[in-house]
């Protein structure tokens, strides 16, 4: 089955360093000079810039087994054509058969065949495709954008406007639309020298380069393999791109989190607005696997967000991953938090809301043993700093949440600052005899017995009932 996620205007920073953002962040002196394919002595190890994308890219089939070595050697004109054929299958989902036609007398490579084949790539000369040869930026360029257009992706090329490159001049006429487009995209980037940004047309580019570039093309145009549950939820951090299932569980995961979506959320609904129908619908339709937990029993299925879609029951893993899924679905940024919680492990989401973010633990809103339609908001939206007092991660893995304009009772207008605040509060609710009452103490003190004194002081009550999670609380009053 073949799907798209959403295409959202927002990123977070984590989530465009998981995405593998396109624009090549390269250091200046990676394309200085020209490399010798013989120069570089023997490297069993990327450099420390690339060893994440050469790993990735490797993952993706992207790298044939003989050139998983030597990232620094210049890559030659017969060994990119065998990343580039493995980049076009990768994006077109298609294997690309062996040519029975030889064009040239220099080399009789499959890879070199079917880049050539595809239109990916060129001779040299009449009948010479010099294999062994070095590729040059501009020839690069060129067979970058052949590989990203024959895939049927060109018209996803979309940058600023042209880089202007001092030596552009250099750059051979049949070269310039590619490096033009790719240069534009972010994908293919100059180096900044005294005289200004220069492409640096003539220099040749390292195997590790054009891996980090070819995985950088591949994950952010071409289509996601989902093949796991771990997939689909990297996937959900991508935009718009085509989903590829090679999992049954997973693309039943996804469809139904998309099938809930389109049930709950509405035309018109703010960020905020998604968040809460999302949230909502995951407390009124899991239960916590409370026996199995302290049985230490808990199935695969309670990790999942499986269990929390289908089976109506999971554990701290399972709600994050099912939160995550439509929340991004949703075009709200989310990540998956891992930590502690009163020191047992546990799971849990940040969401990004009008451009702060904020900690949503839905697993801690969901009342054990669950207690059918009742909704808490104790967790939603709090700060790290509200959510420390119980909650233990590493800091510094996340964004910072501080802004409070999200929190769900900030945002109502039931967050109690002060005692006086709280007692204001219920005396006005009894005076104009309003049913029920939701309110959180974020102050010091002792809000139940500022509740209470509260309610002595007013007249009219039959009685009342509250139940409560943390400091949050929900009051139903009875009237003579």
């Amino acid at each position: 089955m073949n799907a798209a996620m959403p295409t959202k205007k927002k990123r977070s920073a984590k989530a465009l360093l998981m995405t593998a953002s396109l624009s090549l962040l390269l250091t200046n002196a990676l394309f200085l000079a020209p490399l010798s394919a013989t120069a570089a002595a023997h490297s069993y190890e990327p450099s420390a810039w690339a060893k994440e994308d050469v790993n990735r890219a490797y993952a993706f089939d992207l790298i044939p087994d003989e050139l998983f070595s030597d990232y620094q050697t210049a890559i030659t004109r017969a060994e990119l054509s065998a990343v580039i054929v493995r980049l076009y299958e990768r994006m077109t989902g298609k294997a690309v058969p062996a040519p029975t036609a030889k064009p040239f007398r220099d080399t009789d490579d499959v890879d070199v065949r079917k880049a050539y084949a595809l239109g990916l790539v060129g001779g040299t000369g009449e009948g010479v495709f010099t294999p062994n040869a070095p590729v040059t930026r501009e020839q690069l360029a060129v067979m970058l954008y052949n590989a990203i257009a024959k895939a049927g992706f060109a018209d996803k090329l979309q940058g600023h406007a042209a880089v202007s490159f001092m030596d552009a001049s250099s750059i051979a006429s049949w070269a310039k639309e590619a490096a033009g487009q790719l240069s534009a995209a972010g994908i293919l980037q100059g180096a900044k020298m005294k005289e200004g940004l220069l492409f640096q047309p003539k220099a040749n580019a390292s195997r590790e380069q054009i891996f980090s570039l070819a995985y950088r093309i591949a994950s952010g145009y071409g289509p996601l393999y989902i093949g796991s549950e771990t997939d689909l939820l990297e996937a959900a951090l991508h935009n718009g791109q085509e989903l590829i299932f090679k999992d049954d569980r997973s693309k039943r995961i996804y469809e139904e989190a998309a099938r809930v979506n389109a049930s709950i959320l509405k035309p018109g609904m703010t960020d905020f607005e998604k968040e809460l129908a999302i949230h909502d619908y995951l407390v009124l339709h899991i239960a916590y696997d409370y026996d199995n937990y302290l049985k230490d029993t808990v199935p695969a299925d309670s990790y999942s967000a499986y269990g929390s879609l289908f089976l109506g029951t999971a554990v701290c893993q399972g709600y994050a991953y099912a939160a995550h899924i439509m929340l991004e679905l949703a075009g709200i940024d989310s990540q998956i938090v891992t930590g502690t919680a009163n020191g047992v492990g546990h799971a849990w989401n940040k969401v990004k809301i009008d451009g702060d973010y904020y900690n949503l633990d839905v697993t801690w809103d969901d009342p054990v043993p669950d207690e059918k339609g009742r909704l808490m908001y104790s967790y939603f939206n709090v700060t790290d700093a509200a959510l420390g007092k119980d909650h233990k991660w590493i800091v510094t893995d996340w964004p910072a949440a501080t802004a409070v304009k999200y929190d769900y009772f900030e945002y109502k207008g039931w967050a109690m600052h002060s005692a006086d605040e709280l007692k204001a509060f219920i005396g006005n609710a009894i005076a104009s005899r309003t049913k029920e009452v939701s309110f959180k103490a974020v102050y010091a003190g002792d809000e139940i017995a500022d509740l209470k004194a509260a309610i002595a002081a007013s007249n009219g009550l039959a009685g009342y009932s509250y139940y409560y999670s943390g400091r949050a609380y929900k009051i139903t009053f009875r009237y003579r």
